[in-house]
């Protein structure tokens, strides 16, 4: 069969041939498997594209178009938690079983390089965002403070929403990853690194700025409610 334009421009022989084929199958359910993890590669490098680019707009205060760029990247980890789910309406526990065996001694998603990388890009967001701050005599506090209607700094506030939101999202993959290990190996097996799912909990449970979540905390310290 004759590769067409359209197939030479995604290198499609070379991505499919990474792929089992279907005698090569250990179970019905690897190819899923392989599939997705294949395709969220594929999803956190366009993600880790963002991020660079969101750096680059921030450190010039082109503020806006950084807005925007949060949330494309925000939608991206969203279609990463419908194919974790995807995995776990579809991947039978006893599937799994058998794909562990062939799948390589310690290798999990927290493997990924470009999962890593991600993380690490998100978090050194936080000094370029401190930096704006400063520049326009700001604080978080100040703009966490604010009511929503107020114009001033409406361009900023934005920006704190969509960090949130982008936040949020990563959150939302982790409680969708760590179901899907609870759904395919349990809650108390030994997973691929080496450790129970209780580590899984520990290391999920960390915001990329945790320091917006906290301003909110603080915004309630002194809320009393109403004794009727």
């Amino acid at each position: 069969m004759t590769e067409t334009s359209y197939e030479k421009y995604i290198h499609a022989d070379k991505i499919l041939s990474f792929q089992k084929k279907e005698g090569e199958l250990v179970c019905y359910g690897e190819l899923d498997f392989q599939g997705v993890q294949q395709e969220a590669e594929f999803i956190w490098t366009r993600i880790n594209f963002m991020l660079k680019r969101i750096k680059k707009n921030l450190e010039s205060n082109n503020i806006i178009e950084g807005v925007g760029l949060f949330y494309h990247a925000s939608d991206l980890w969203g279609s990463l938690t419908n194919k974790t789910q995807e995995l776990l309406k579809h991947l039978w526990p006893k599937d799994f079983l058998k794909i562990r065996k062939i799948i390589g001694e310690g290798a999990s998603t927290a493997d990924s390089q470009r999962y890593r990388e991600s993380e690490k890009l998100g978090r050194n967001l936080w000094s370029s965002f401190e930096n704006l701050l400063k520049l326009n005599s700001l604080t978080l506090e100040s703009l966490i403070s604010q009511d929503r209607e107020t114009e001033q700094y409406s361009e900023m506030r934005s920006l704190i929403s969509a960090m949130m939101w982008y936040d949020y999202r990563v959150q939302e993959f982790s409680i969708a990853h760590l179901y899907l290990v609870f759904g395919i190996i349990g809650d108390r097996t030994v997973g691929l690194k080496g450790g129970t799912t209780g580590f899984l909990i520990d290391r999920y449970q960390k915001y990329i700025f945790p320091k917006i979540w906290d301003s909110i905390n603080n915004l309630y310290l002194d809320f009393k409610p109403v004794r009727r």
